[in-house]
């Protein structure tokens, strides 16, 4: 085990040491969501359409689905809601665009998944228009548009028109009517919530309710996730996708802000804690683990995020950090932009990028802007051991070493201010793990700048041979 050196420095004095320079893979949330927010600006926009387009670099011109769509109006009304001078006016554009992608044929129109050219198609589905519903609510939020307020609730009703009684209620995936899936469920209702949030419409939380009630009763895991879809049949399709569950924990959430309901706080919880169970890999935070893309779990950090402001327990925040920090030090390419495949291997500057991935990735970074990321809680912690106030100090490191599990000098920080407090189980944990980070050389490294210094080898007397 690697042991502090022995020294009369005061412990102000060795929590203000220097330690070696580090890749920045943390400082202001919201510059980083800029950055990512005007790549797409720059690289997927098309100005004539004043939509963007699928893929950059661009395959002919090709206007991104709607599903891809819906990921950038959330990231756009999260972009207004930081700085609307800068962006209210390209949202409103984009939406203007997205009239392409209007089909008017009764008894609701609704946002075709690619753009409508007459008569009738098969490419209306009720997740695509799901998305749509929650982005204009955002901007609505943003902007205070009435305009926006309007395209969700005339979107929603082509959304609701989707329910029926065969399975025993939900809303079916798409105009086909062949499967009935959780990701057409789940974010009806979280939408149906989000208008009634603005407009206190009773109604539609009633089918929030309802809906809610259907998703859970017919297609959630024994563990508190969920499957995909069932059949009219009754077959049920048992993948797990974190979208699904993310959008139950959301809709749950919304529920018990409404209602204060305990049971609907308990039952996001349950979701929320088994989703970070099931994806989040604990080695480098990100929760992709199982799923190589971010195109599901912005939607899973959106969530967390709700339920972290709701209930003010900073695990929730803490997963939404840590897996910021692993896109920036990982799937950030050197070209700009995000790699469409998020794992910590070496990506190429050149890769095809993903109107989907991309704006997954800046909404990501949008939803963390309002609140501190692991250097500021770093340099909190500091002042708070300072001033000798070690247990705030003690909560800072917490947060901060849990929020990018590869920091080494807040795990430091936050051992010494354990020893101080003589919380000796709990700092020998933390040693414990600072030893299997100081295998890496360069953590190594950063931990003797720091003042550790590695023990003396251990010497073996032979073993005597046994007796004849």
């Amino acid at each position: 085990m690697f042991i502090l050196k022995q020294s009369d420095v005061c412990f102000a004095l060795l929590l203000s040491l220097s330690i070696l320079p580090l890749k920045p893979v943390h400082a202001d949330y919201a510059a980083k969501a800029e950055q990512q927010t005007d790549f797409i600006q720059a690289n997927f926009y098309n100005p004539d359409r004043k939509l963007y387009d699928k893929t950059y670099p661009s395959q002919n011109k090709r206007p991104a689905d709607t599903w891809d769509n819906g990921a950038e109006l959330e990231a756009l009304a999260a972009a207004t809601a930081h700085d609307s001078a800068k962006y209210s006016s390209i949202l409103h554009d984009f939406t203007i665009g997205m009239n392409a992608y209007w089909d008017p044929t009764p008894p609701f129109g609704d946002y075709d998944a690619v753009p409508y050219n007459g008569g009738t198609t098969t490419e209306r589905y009720y997740d695509d228009n799901e998305w749509l519903v929650l982005g204009f609510a955002d901007a609505y939020k943003a902007t205070r548009n009435v305009e926006y307020l309007n395209l969700a609730k005339k979107t929603e009703d082509f959304v609701l028109s989707g329910w029926d009684d065969k399975l025993g209620g939900g809303i079916y995936w798409r105009i086909d009517h062949k499967s009935k899936n959780t990701c057409s469920n789940a974010p009806a209702a979280a939408a149906a919530l989000s208008i009634a949030e603005i407009n206190h419409d009773k109604s539609l939380v009633d089918w929030a309710v309802k809906i809610r009630d259907w998703t859970t009763t017919t297609l959630q895991t024994p563990d508190g996730l969920f499957w995909d879809n069932i059949a009219l049949d009754g077959t049920i399709t048992k993948w797990v996708f974190s979208y699904n569950s993310a959008l139950m924990i959301l809709t749950n959430t919304l529920l018990y802000k409404e209602s204060k309901n305990p049971a609907d706080l308990a039952a996001a919880r349950r979701i929320a804690d088994a989703s970070i169970t099931y994806w989040q890999n604990p080695a480098t935070g990100s929760l992709d683990g199982r799923e190589k893309s971010p195109i599901f779990t912005h939607l899973l950090c959106n969530a967390f995020i709700n339920l972290y402001e709701v209930t003010h327990d900073v695990k929730y925040l803490n997963t939404v950090r840590a897996e910021a920090t692993f896109a920036y030090r990982y799937v950030r390419l050197t070209s700009g932009g995000y790699s469409d495949t998020w794992t910590p291997a070496t990506h190429n500057p050149a890769d095809r990028q993903t109107l989907l991935n991309a704006a997954a990735a800046a909404r990501l970074f949008w939803i963390l802007a309002p609140y501190p990321d692991v250097d500021a809680l770093y340099a909190d912690g500091i002042a708070k051991a300072t001033d000798g106030k070690y247990a705030a100090a003690e909560d800072l490191f917490r947060q901060a070493a849990a929020s990018d599990p590869q920091d080494v000098k807040s795990r430091f920080r936050l051992w010494h201010v354990l020893q101080h407090e003589k919380k000796t189980d709990e700092s020998a944990t933390v040693s414990a793990q600072l030893t299997t980070m100081a295998q890496d050389p360069t953590a190594a490294q950063q931990l003797t700048a720091l003042g550790w210094q590695a023990p003396p080898a251990t010497t073996v007397a032979p073993t005597p041979p046994a007796a004849p």
